[in-house]
């Protein structure tokens, strides 16, 4: 981090201008801006991003020390948010205490649950001190992503977890901030967990990628057409109704390209323009939107990269790692897919209208 933010200080109000559209729905590239990389930073001068989104981890090696330094001048992190902030960037971040299929405690807390006396204290405590420093620029915090992947295999430690969720709540109610609470869900996974979820959430949090072949037969086209049982739209319509009065929170959106998929880039640019014709219109109910990946994760890096987050047997499985190493606006080598240059004119067109 401290070459980007040497970059930055470089360069100033050169790399970008303001990204503030007011009463557009903020969009984001996931990754971008990265301040240490010229080409990222040539990226998020052409797209203009507003909305910036990652995840972070409960870190905690022994009670009650974190991972930010004591000295806000020490803190890079803090410093990269602030630099975000004044740009004019909707910051969104996602604890991974529950992250996909796995769970991520500290150490220490391992073996315990959700619920237990010391792991809520220690978690709120985590939470009072992360909200000191971060809470002014952070605008969403997430408890959790895509959690109904674990949760569908450990439903006896739900109960636990929603307890975990309301400690949460009350944690960013003392802080008295602005700061958002919501929890990251699948699209499929709102009707089973959303009603336990509601009353601590000020938001709810979802990922939709477009349907492809990854696993079993799912053709990108048939999400691309309004007949269709799997048509795109109808589902982030659904999720709209269901987490009704509360808007939703788009922290990870996309479409993979690769033939053997049933997919294609064609297929991607034409769900990117349909995509931001569906959202004009829908900023009431649209917090923030990211596009995951401006370019294509490695392909041969994708599994040690993702060891630990995701279940062996599906990173073994060969067309899931085609399906997460397609899903860029850019291929592997940075040639930019026609996509690209689609997402840019209809994030333009979007914000001209």
């Amino acid at each position: 981090m401290s070459s980007a933010l040497s970059v930055l200080a470089v360069a100033g109000a050169v790399l970008f201008s303001s990204t503030a559209h007011a009463s557009k729905v903020p969009v984001g590239l996931n990754g971008i801006p990265d301040f240490g990389s010229a080409s990222e930073s040539k990226i998020a001068e052409e797209f203009q991003p507003d909305f910036y989104t990652t995840i972070m981890q409960w870190k905690e090696p022994a009670p009650g020390r974190y991972f930010w330094p004591a000295s806000v001048a020490e803190d890079e992190f803090y410093r990269y948010l602030m630099l975000l902030k004044q740009k004019g960037y909707k910051i969104s971040l996602t604890n991974t205490t529950v992250h996909m299929d796995q769970k991520h405690l500290p150490a220490y807390l391992a073996g315990k649950s959700f619920d237990d006396p010391e792991f809520l204290d220690r978690w709120e405590q985590f939470l009072t001190g992360f909200f000191e420093r971060y809470g002014h620029v952070v605008d969403y915090f997430n408890v959790g992503n895509e959690i109904g992947s674990y949760f569908g295999g450990h439903k006896d430690e739900w109960p636990a977890y929603v307890a975990y969720v309301k400690r949460a709540r009350e944690a960013v109610d003392k802080y008295g901030g602005e700061v958002k609470l919501g929890v990251v869900l699948k699209s499929s996974a709102f009707n089973e967990y959303w009603p336990d979820l509601e009353p601590y959430c000020d938001y709810i949090g979802m990922t939709y990628y477009v349907p492809c072949s990854a696993i079993g037969n799912s053709p990108t086209a048939e999400a691309l057409d309004p007949n269709h049982e799997k048509y795109f739209a109808a589902s982030l319509e659904r999720a709209i109704e269901i987490a009704k009065p509360k808007p939703v929170l788009i922290t990870e959106i996309g479409c993979a390209t690769h033939e053997s998929l049933d997919s294609s880039p064609a297929l991607q640019v034409e769900f990117i323009e349909a995509l931001f014709e569906w959202l004009d219109g829908r900023e009431p109910s649209i917090l923030g939107m990211s596009w995951l990946s401006h370019i294509d994760w490695p392909y041969k890096g994708i599994k040690q990269a993702l060891e630990g987050f995701l279940d062996d047997k599906l990173l073994a499985h060969e067309p899931f790692i085609r399906y997460l190493s397609s899903l860029g606006l850019m291929y592997e080598d940075g040639t930019p897919k026609p996509g690209y240059e689609a997402f840019k004119k209809s994030l333009v067109r979007y914000r001209s209208k």
